[in-house]
Protein backbone atom coordinates (compact mmCIF):
# COMPACT_ATOMS: atom_id res chain seq x y z
CA UNK A 1 0.00 0.00 0.00
CA UNK A 2 1.89 3.57 -1.16
CA UNK A 3 1.58 6.26 1.19
CA UNK A 4 -0.18 9.53 0.62
CA UNK A 5 2.83 12.52 0.14
CA UNK A 6 0.26 14.87 1.27
CA UNK A 7 -0.78 13.04 4.39
CA UNK A 8 2.62 12.53 5.09
CA UNK A 9 3.65 16.30 4.62
CA UNK A 10 0.95 17.36 7.13
CA UNK A 11 1.65 14.85 9.47
CA UNK A 12 5.85 16.56 9.42
CA UNK A 13 3.98 19.87 9.55
CA UNK A 14 1.89 18.86 12.71
CA UNK A 15 4.93 17.61 14.50
CA UNK A 16 7.51 20.85 13.64
CA UNK A 17 4.28 22.99 15.06
CA UNK A 18 4.28 21.03 18.29
CA UNK A 19 7.84 21.31 18.43
CA UNK A 20 7.38 25.21 18.08
CA UNK A 21 4.98 25.20 20.38
CA UNK A 22 6.86 23.13 22.53
CA UNK A 23 9.71 25.60 22.60
CA UNK A 24 7.63 28.74 23.10
CA UNK A 25 5.58 27.60 26.12
CA UNK A 26 9.22 26.21 27.46
CA UNK A 27 10.67 29.78 26.91
CA UNK A 28 7.51 31.18 28.52
CA UNK A 29 7.73 28.91 31.81
CA UNK A 30 11.43 30.04 31.82
CA UNK A 31 10.32 33.60 32.50
CA UNK A 32 7.72 32.57 34.88
CA UNK A 33 7.18 29.26 35.68
CA UNK A 34 3.59 27.93 35.24
CA UNK A 35 2.98 30.32 32.11
CA UNK A 36 4.12 28.12 29.53
CA UNK A 37 1.98 25.33 30.88
CA UNK A 38 -1.11 28.00 30.80
CA UNK A 39 -0.13 29.05 27.31
CA UNK A 40 -1.31 24.88 26.51
CA UNK A 41 -4.29 25.03 28.32
CA UNK A 42 -2.88 22.94 31.16
CA UNK A 43 -4.66 25.28 33.83
CA UNK A 44 -4.44 23.52 37.28
CA UNK A 45 -1.02 22.31 36.75
CA UNK A 46 0.12 26.17 35.25
CA UNK A 47 -2.33 28.01 38.27
CA UNK A 48 -0.10 25.65 40.82
CA UNK A 49 2.97 27.30 39.61
CA UNK A 50 2.17 30.31 39.95
CA UNK A 51 1.22 30.47 43.27
CA UNK A 52 4.57 28.75 43.86
CA UNK A 53 6.21 32.14 42.47
CA UNK A 54 3.85 33.67 43.95
CA UNK A 55 4.82 33.05 47.37
CA UNK A 56 8.27 33.61 46.31
CA UNK A 57 7.91 37.02 45.24
CA UNK A 58 6.01 37.31 49.01
CA UNK A 59 8.86 36.19 50.94
CA UNK A 60 11.34 38.36 48.64
CA UNK A 61 8.83 41.28 49.51
CA UNK A 62 8.85 40.76 53.10
CA UNK A 63 12.73 40.56 53.25
CA UNK A 64 13.24 43.89 51.03
CA UNK A 65 10.96 45.70 52.95
CA UNK A 66 13.80 46.30 55.66
CA UNK A 67 16.83 46.94 53.78
CA UNK A 68 19.20 46.74 57.11
CA UNK A 69 17.52 43.03 57.26
CA UNK A 70 18.92 41.63 54.04
CA UNK A 71 22.86 42.46 55.10
CA UNK A 72 22.29 41.10 58.48
CA UNK A 73 21.10 38.07 57.02
CA UNK A 74 23.81 37.65 54.11
CA UNK A 75 26.88 38.20 57.14
CA UNK A 76 25.51 35.42 58.90
CA UNK A 77 27.23 31.40 57.18
CA UNK A 78 24.19 29.61 58.49
CA UNK A 79 21.66 31.97 56.24
CA UNK A 80 24.19 31.30 53.47
CA UNK A 81 23.78 27.75 53.40
CA UNK A 82 20.35 28.19 53.59
CA UNK A 83 20.14 30.52 50.59
CA UNK A 84 22.24 28.20 48.59
CA UNK A 85 19.64 25.31 49.46
CA UNK A 86 16.92 27.51 48.57
CA UNK A 87 18.95 28.39 45.24
CA UNK A 88 19.13 25.06 44.28
CA UNK A 89 15.49 24.29 44.90
CA UNK A 90 14.58 27.11 42.76
CA UNK A 91 16.95 26.00 39.74
CA UNK A 92 15.06 22.46 40.41
CA UNK A 93 12.02 24.06 40.00
CA UNK A 94 12.43 25.96 37.19
CA UNK A 95 13.90 23.32 35.49
CA UNK A 96 11.14 21.01 35.91
CA UNK A 97 8.63 23.48 34.88
CA UNK A 98 10.71 24.56 31.39
CA UNK A 99 10.74 20.35 30.84
CA UNK A 100 7.25 19.97 31.71
CA UNK A 101 6.05 22.89 29.59
CA UNK A 102 8.41 21.54 26.34
CA UNK A 103 7.13 17.94 26.88
CA UNK A 104 3.70 18.81 27.45
CA UNK A 105 3.77 20.68 23.98
CA UNK A 106 5.80 18.37 22.19
CA UNK A 107 3.66 15.79 22.72
CA UNK A 108 0.33 17.10 23.36
CA UNK A 109 -0.39 15.12 26.62
CA UNK A 110 0.67 15.35 30.03
CA UNK A 111 2.44 11.84 30.00
CA UNK A 112 5.37 10.62 27.55
CA UNK A 113 8.48 10.70 27.35
CA UNK A 114 10.87 13.72 25.97
CA UNK A 115 11.03 13.94 22.12
CA UNK A 116 15.13 12.71 21.27
CA UNK A 117 17.36 15.92 20.86
CA UNK A 118 17.74 16.69 17.49
CA UNK A 119 20.13 19.23 15.65
CA UNK A 120 17.11 21.18 14.95
CA UNK A 121 16.47 24.54 15.32
CA UNK A 122 13.82 23.69 17.72
CA UNK A 123 16.69 21.51 19.58
CA UNK A 124 18.80 24.29 20.14
CA UNK A 125 16.74 26.32 21.13
CA UNK A 126 15.85 24.10 23.85
CA UNK A 127 18.88 23.97 24.78
CA UNK A 128 19.83 28.33 24.86
CA UNK A 129 16.05 28.15 27.01
CA UNK A 130 17.76 25.54 29.97
CA UNK A 131 21.28 27.54 30.03
CA UNK A 132 19.51 30.95 30.09
CA UNK A 133 17.55 29.17 33.50
CA UNK A 134 20.17 27.45 34.95
CA UNK A 135 23.39 30.39 34.73
CA UNK A 136 21.45 32.83 36.84
CA UNK A 137 21.63 30.46 39.98
CA UNK A 138 24.63 29.09 38.89
CA UNK A 139 25.82 33.24 39.48
CA UNK A 140 24.23 33.27 42.62
CA UNK A 141 25.71 29.56 44.23
CA UNK A 142 29.28 30.40 43.21
CA UNK A 143 28.78 34.57 44.78
CA UNK A 144 27.31 32.68 47.46
CA UNK A 145 29.76 30.15 48.33
CA UNK A 146 32.45 32.87 47.74
CA UNK A 147 30.76 35.02 50.64
CA UNK A 148 30.87 31.52 53.25
CA UNK A 149 34.28 31.06 52.25
CA UNK A 150 35.30 34.72 52.96
CA UNK A 151 33.00 34.29 56.53
CA UNK A 152 34.81 31.40 56.99
CA UNK A 153 38.31 32.02 56.25
CA UNK A 154 38.86 35.70 57.42
CA UNK A 155 36.26 36.27 60.43
CA UNK A 156 36.09 34.13 63.67
CA UNK A 157 33.25 31.98 64.92
CA UNK A 158 31.61 34.54 67.33
CA UNK A 159 32.76 36.90 70.67
CA UNK A 160 33.75 34.32 72.92
CA UNK A 161 35.40 32.24 70.50
CA UNK A 162 37.25 35.10 69.16
CA UNK A 163 38.48 36.30 72.92
CA UNK A 164 40.00 39.97 72.82
CA UNK A 165 42.61 40.18 74.40
CA UNK A 166 42.91 41.77 77.99
CA UNK A 167 42.90 45.51 77.69
CA UNK A 168 45.42 47.95 79.06
CA UNK A 169 43.71 47.98 81.82
CA UNK A 170 44.31 43.87 82.74
CA UNK A 171 40.58 43.17 81.66
CA UNK A 172 39.23 41.31 78.92
CA UNK A 173 37.41 43.84 76.62
CA UNK A 174 33.80 42.67 76.33
CA UNK A 175 32.00 42.77 72.43
CA UNK A 176 30.30 46.24 72.43
CA UNK A 177 26.74 45.06 71.64
CA UNK A 178 25.03 48.39 73.24
CA UNK A 179 27.24 51.09 72.75
CA UNK A 180 30.09 51.63 70.45
CA UNK A 181 32.05 49.32 68.52
CA UNK A 182 36.14 50.16 68.22
CA UNK A 183 38.29 48.33 65.84
CA UNK A 184 42.66 49.15 65.67
CA UNK A 185 43.09 49.43 62.20
CA UNK A 186 46.10 48.54 61.13
CA UNK A 187 48.17 48.86 57.72
CA UNK A 188 51.71 48.30 57.14
CA UNK A 189 54.28 46.08 54.71
CA UNK A 190 57.78 44.33 55.17
CA UNK A 191 59.34 46.17 52.39
CA UNK A 192 63.17 45.72 50.71
CA UNK A 193 65.50 46.95 54.01
CA UNK A 194 63.03 47.06 56.54
CA UNK A 195 63.36 44.47 59.59
CA UNK A 196 60.09 43.18 59.99
CA UNK A 197 56.76 44.79 59.16
CA UNK A 198 56.35 48.54 59.82
CA UNK A 199 52.62 49.71 60.46
CA UNK A 200 52.86 53.30 58.79
CA UNK A 201 48.84 53.83 59.28
CA UNK A 202 46.90 53.22 62.38
CA UNK A 203 43.59 54.44 63.09
CA UNK A 204 41.03 53.72 65.88
CA UNK A 205 37.55 53.36 64.24
CA UNK A 206 34.68 53.44 66.72
CA UNK A 207 31.31 52.73 65.15
CA UNK A 208 27.57 53.60 67.10
CA UNK A 209 25.13 50.81 65.09
CA UNK A 210 22.48 52.59 67.03
CA UNK A 211 23.27 56.10 65.39
CA UNK A 212 25.62 55.23 62.23
CA UNK A 213 28.01 57.90 63.79
CA UNK A 214 31.65 56.61 62.79
CA UNK A 215 34.85 58.42 64.26
CA UNK A 216 37.89 58.14 63.16
CA UNK A 217 40.98 58.22 65.66
CA UNK A 218 44.76 58.99 63.28
CA UNK A 219 47.50 58.10 65.11
CA UNK A 220 50.69 59.48 63.56
CA UNK A 221 53.26 56.69 63.19
CA UNK A 222 56.42 58.67 64.20
CA UNK A 223 54.78 59.37 67.79
CA UNK A 224 57.36 58.67 70.49
CA UNK A 225 57.42 58.03 73.87
CA UNK A 226 53.77 56.31 73.40
CA UNK A 227 52.78 55.33 77.07
CA UNK A 228 52.33 51.03 77.20
CA UNK A 229 50.13 49.17 79.44
CA UNK A 230 51.21 47.55 82.62
CA UNK A 231 53.74 44.44 82.22
CA UNK A 232 55.67 45.85 79.04
CA UNK A 233 56.12 49.36 80.45
CA UNK A 234 58.70 47.82 82.71
CA UNK A 235 61.09 47.28 79.39
CA UNK A 236 61.82 50.67 79.30
CA UNK A 237 62.84 53.50 82.02
CA UNK A 238 60.37 56.02 80.67
CA UNK A 239 57.28 53.67 80.96
CA UNK A 240 56.97 53.96 77.36
CA UNK A 241 58.07 53.06 74.19
CA UNK A 242 60.72 55.23 73.27
CA UNK A 243 61.03 54.76 69.42
CA UNK A 244 58.60 55.90 66.81
CA UNK A 245 54.97 54.01 67.00
CA UNK A 246 55.00 52.39 63.58
CA UNK A 247 58.21 50.41 64.95
CA UNK A 248 56.60 48.83 68.02
CA UNK A 249 54.47 46.24 65.56
CA UNK A 250 58.29 44.97 64.98
CA UNK A 251 59.27 45.31 68.40
CA UNK A 252 56.89 43.28 70.29
CA UNK A 253 57.36 40.10 67.53
CA UNK A 254 60.94 40.52 68.43
CA UNK A 255 60.04 39.77 71.96
CA UNK A 256 57.22 38.08 72.30
CA UNK A 257 57.41 37.63 76.03
CA UNK A 258 56.87 40.91 76.78
CA UNK A 259 53.58 40.75 75.19
CA UNK A 260 51.69 37.53 76.36
CA UNK A 261 48.41 36.47 76.15
CA UNK A 262 48.61 34.45 72.78
CA UNK A 263 47.74 35.69 69.43
CA UNK A 264 50.37 38.12 67.41
CA UNK A 265 52.24 39.95 70.05
CA UNK A 266 52.65 42.98 67.47
CA UNK A 267 48.59 43.77 67.62
CA UNK A 268 48.49 42.90 71.11
CA UNK A 269 51.29 45.35 71.82
CA UNK A 270 50.19 48.17 69.47
CA UNK A 271 46.35 47.71 70.74
CA UNK A 272 47.39 48.08 74.65
CA UNK A 273 49.97 51.40 73.25
CA UNK A 274 46.65 52.77 71.68
CA UNK A 275 44.25 52.20 74.59
CA UNK A 276 46.54 53.69 77.05
CA UNK A 277 47.29 56.59 74.26
CA UNK A 278 43.30 57.09 73.62
CA UNK A 279 42.11 56.04 77.39
CA UNK A 280 39.18 53.84 75.67
CA UNK A 281 38.91 50.18 75.42
CA UNK A 282 39.56 49.05 71.82
CA UNK A 283 37.00 45.64 71.12
CA UNK A 284 39.11 44.31 67.66
CA UNK A 285 41.53 44.69 65.09
CA UNK A 286 41.94 44.28 61.18
CA UNK A 287 45.65 44.25 60.30
CA UNK A 288 45.54 44.81 56.35
CA UNK A 289 48.85 44.23 54.44
CA UNK A 290 49.20 46.96 52.00
CA UNK A 291 49.79 44.92 48.89
CA UNK A 292 46.44 43.93 49.76
CA UNK A 293 45.45 47.75 49.61
CA UNK A 294 46.82 47.66 46.08
CA UNK A 295 44.90 44.38 44.86
CA UNK A 296 41.37 46.30 46.53
CA UNK A 297 42.01 49.12 44.71
CA UNK A 298 42.74 47.56 41.58
CA UNK A 299 40.03 44.98 41.93
CA UNK A 300 37.19 47.78 41.97
CA UNK A 301 38.97 49.27 38.67
CA UNK A 302 40.92 52.01 40.65
CA UNK A 303 39.77 55.61 42.15
CA UNK A 304 38.78 58.82 40.79
CA UNK A 305 40.35 61.99 42.66
CA UNK A 306 40.61 65.68 41.69
CA UNK A 307 43.62 66.95 43.33
CA UNK A 308 44.11 70.29 44.70
CA UNK A 309 47.44 70.29 45.74
CA UNK A 310 50.58 69.09 43.74
CA UNK A 311 52.74 66.29 44.76
CA UNK A 312 55.69 64.26 43.93
CA UNK A 313 55.43 60.57 43.73
CA UNK A 314 57.37 57.63 43.02
CA UNK A 315 56.23 53.87 42.44
CA UNK A 316 56.85 51.34 45.10
CA UNK A 317 57.33 48.00 44.02
CA UNK A 318 56.39 46.06 47.64
CA UNK A 319 58.88 43.61 47.99
CA UNK A 320 60.88 43.79 45.21
CA UNK A 321 63.62 45.60 46.18
CA UNK A 322 63.68 48.09 44.03
CA UNK A 323 61.42 51.43 43.27
CA UNK A 324 59.19 52.54 40.25
CA UNK A 325 59.11 55.75 37.92
CA UNK A 326 58.53 58.92 39.85
CA UNK A 327 56.49 61.88 38.78
CA UNK A 328 54.23 64.48 39.79
CA UNK A 329 50.80 64.50 39.93
CA UNK A 330 49.12 67.87 39.74
CA UNK A 331 45.87 69.58 40.53
CA UNK A 332 42.90 68.38 38.67
CA UNK A 333 41.48 64.91 37.61
CA UNK A 334 43.53 61.99 37.58
CA UNK A 335 42.01 58.27 37.83
CA UNK A 336 44.72 55.91 39.94
CA UNK A 337 45.46 52.63 39.57
CA UNK A 338 46.34 50.54 42.83
CA UNK A 339 49.88 51.45 42.55
CA UNK A 340 49.77 55.12 42.19
CA UNK A 341 46.80 55.22 44.78
CA UNK A 342 49.34 54.03 47.14
CA UNK A 343 52.06 55.91 45.86
CA UNK A 344 50.28 59.16 46.55
CA UNK A 345 48.31 58.30 50.21
CA UNK A 346 52.63 57.43 51.23
CA UNK A 347 54.40 60.01 49.81
CA UNK A 348 55.78 62.24 52.25
CA UNK A 349 59.18 63.77 50.70
CA UNK A 350 57.97 66.87 49.64
CA UNK A 351 55.27 66.83 52.56
CA UNK A 352 54.31 65.84 56.22
CA UNK A 353 53.29 62.77 57.87
CA UNK A 354 50.06 64.54 58.62
CA UNK A 355 49.53 65.62 54.95
CA UNK A 356 49.77 62.03 54.22
CA UNK A 357 47.68 61.20 56.78
CA UNK A 358 44.77 63.73 54.94
CA UNK A 359 45.45 62.01 51.71
CA UNK A 360 44.96 58.33 53.25
CA UNK A 361 41.87 59.77 55.01
CA UNK A 362 40.65 61.54 51.36
CA UNK A 363 41.24 58.76 49.17
CA UNK A 364 40.01 56.24 51.29
CA UNK A 365 36.21 58.54 51.27
CA UNK A 366 36.59 58.52 47.75
CA UNK A 367 37.23 54.77 47.09
CA UNK A 368 33.97 54.40 49.52
CA UNK A 369 31.76 57.14 47.77
CA UNK A 370 32.61 55.25 44.37
CA UNK A 371 31.88 51.43 45.23
CA UNK A 372 28.57 50.50 43.92
CA UNK A 373 26.71 47.14 43.20
CA UNK A 374 27.83 46.72 40.42
CA UNK A 375 31.95 47.22 40.51
CA UNK A 376 31.80 45.43 44.02
CA UNK A 377 29.58 42.62 42.16
CA UNK A 378 32.38 42.17 39.40
CA UNK A 379 35.40 42.24 41.45
CA UNK A 380 34.18 40.33 44.32
CA UNK A 381 36.22 36.96 43.30
CA UNK A 382 38.75 39.14 43.76
CA UNK A 383 38.40 41.23 46.88
CA UNK A 384 37.79 37.79 48.68
CA UNK A 385 41.08 36.18 47.57
CA UNK A 386 43.04 39.61 49.02
CA UNK A 387 40.93 39.51 52.07
CA UNK A 388 41.95 35.91 52.93
CA UNK A 389 45.24 36.57 51.71
CA UNK A 390 46.37 40.04 53.02
CA UNK A 391 43.86 41.09 56.05
CA UNK A 392 43.96 39.38 59.64
CA UNK A 393 41.03 40.28 62.08
CA UNK A 394 39.48 38.97 65.42
CA UNK A 395 36.22 40.68 64.56
CA UNK A 396 33.48 37.68 65.20
CA UNK A 397 30.99 36.87 62.46
CA UNK A 398 28.54 38.13 65.42
CA UNK A 399 29.31 41.28 65.46
CA UNK A 400 29.70 41.84 61.59
CA UNK A 401 25.87 42.47 60.60
CA UNK A 402 26.26 45.22 63.41
CA UNK A 403 28.80 46.69 61.58
CA UNK A 404 27.31 46.71 58.32
CA UNK A 405 24.00 47.01 59.61
CA UNK A 406 24.68 50.36 60.61
CA UNK A 407 25.02 51.68 57.01
CA UNK A 408 21.48 49.89 56.24
CA UNK A 409 19.32 51.79 58.66
CA UNK A 410 21.28 55.08 58.88
CA UNK A 411 23.25 57.19 56.88
CA UNK A 412 26.64 57.52 57.91
CA UNK A 413 28.26 60.94 59.65
CA UNK A 414 32.06 60.23 59.56
CA UNK A 415 34.17 62.73 61.85
CA UNK A 416 37.93 62.63 61.86
CA UNK A 417 40.82 63.57 64.38
CA UNK A 418 44.22 63.50 63.59
CA UNK A 419 46.45 63.65 66.75
CA UNK A 420 48.44 66.15 64.70
CA UNK A 421 51.14 68.72 66.03
CA UNK A 422 50.78 71.75 67.57
CA UNK A 423 47.70 70.92 69.50
CA UNK A 424 48.55 67.04 70.53
CA UNK A 425 52.42 67.51 71.64
CA UNK A 426 54.07 68.16 74.74
CA UNK A 427 57.67 68.43 73.19
CA UNK A 428 59.99 67.23 71.05
CA UNK A 429 62.44 64.39 71.26
CA UNK A 430 65.86 64.65 69.17
CA UNK A 431 65.37 63.63 65.94
CA UNK A 432 62.27 65.99 65.30
CA UNK A 433 60.13 63.51 66.55
CA UNK A 434 56.84 64.82 68.46
CA UNK A 435 56.21 63.64 71.90
CA UNK A 436 52.02 62.57 72.78
CA UNK A 437 49.95 65.26 75.29
CA UNK A 438 48.75 61.95 76.51
CA UNK A 439 45.98 64.10 78.75
CA UNK A 440 45.09 66.17 75.98
CA UNK A 441 44.32 63.46 73.50
CA UNK A 442 42.69 62.02 76.15
CA UNK A 443 40.21 64.73 77.00
CA UNK A 444 39.57 65.37 73.23
CA UNK A 445 38.53 61.50 72.82
CA UNK A 446 36.31 61.47 75.72
CA UNK A 447 34.78 64.76 74.34
CA UNK A 448 34.14 63.71 70.93
CA UNK A 449 32.99 60.45 72.01
CA UNK A 450 30.39 61.42 74.23
CA UNK A 451 29.18 64.68 72.06
CA UNK A 452 29.12 64.55 68.98
CA UNK A 453 31.13 67.00 67.05
CA UNK A 454 32.79 68.26 69.90
CA UNK A 455 36.58 69.19 70.36
CA UNK A 456 38.28 69.76 73.25
CA UNK A 457 40.28 72.74 73.62
CA UNK A 458 43.82 73.26 72.18
CA UNK A 459 46.39 72.61 75.25
CA UNK A 460 47.76 75.84 76.64
CA UNK A 461 51.31 76.28 75.70
CA UNK A 462 53.53 74.96 78.23
CA UNK A 463 57.15 76.05 79.51
CA UNK A 464 58.61 72.80 78.01
CA UNK A 465 56.49 73.12 74.25
CA UNK A 466 57.37 76.74 74.24
CA UNK A 467 61.55 75.67 75.14
CA UNK A 468 61.33 73.42 72.57
CA UNK A 469 59.45 75.39 70.07
CA UNK A 470 62.70 78.35 70.39
CA UNK A 471 64.98 75.72 70.44
CA UNK A 472 63.33 74.16 67.12
CA UNK A 473 63.67 77.86 65.83
CA UNK A 474 67.28 78.89 66.32
CA UNK A 475 68.69 75.51 65.31
CA UNK A 476 66.44 73.71 62.89
CA UNK A 477 67.04 70.58 64.40
CA UNK A 478 64.23 69.84 66.27
CA UNK A 479 60.72 69.97 65.17
CA UNK A 480 59.96 68.90 61.79
CA UNK A 481 59.94 70.81 58.89
CA UNK A 482 56.79 71.29 58.11
CA UNK A 483 53.90 71.31 60.67
CA UNK A 484 50.25 71.68 59.55
CA UNK A 485 49.03 74.57 62.38
CA UNK A 486 45.45 74.15 61.64
CA UNK A 487 42.96 72.59 63.82
CA UNK A 488 42.02 69.61 62.28
CA UNK A 489 38.45 69.81 61.28
CA UNK A 490 39.51 72.85 59.24
CA UNK A 491 42.50 71.47 57.40
CA UNK A 492 41.19 70.92 53.69
CA UNK A 493 41.37 67.95 52.48
CA UNK A 494 43.85 67.72 49.32
CA UNK A 495 41.86 65.94 47.01
CA UNK A 496 37.87 65.07 46.73
CA UNK A 497 36.15 61.70 45.41
CA UNK A 498 34.88 62.51 41.25
CA UNK A 499 32.17 61.00 40.62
Amino acid sequence: MESDPQQGATEGGVRRGRRGRALAAASLSCLIPGVGQLYLRRWRRGTTMLLIVGLCLLGAAIVQQSRAALPRLLLRPSWLIALLVLDVLLLVFRLSSVIDAYRIGAHGASHGALAAARPTFTGVGLALVLVVTIVPHVAVGYYDLQAYDLLRSVFHGDSRWAGSPPSAAGEHALPATQGPITILLIGGDAGPGRTGLRTDTMIVLSVEPASGRIVLFGLPRNLVRVPLPRGPDRAFDCRCFPHPLNELYAYAQEHPRLFPGGGDPGVRALRGAAERLLGISIDYHALVDLKGFIDVVDALGGVTIGITEPIHIEIDRLRKGHGGPAFELRPGRHHLDGQTALAYVRSRKTTSDYDRMRRQRCLLGALAAQVNARRLLRAFPKLVRTAKRDISTNIPLDQLPALIGTAGQHRPKVEAIGFIPPDYVSTWASGGYPVPDVAHIQRTVRATLHEPGGLAAPAPATATTRSAASKSAMTGSAAPARVDRQRPGQVPDPCHAVE
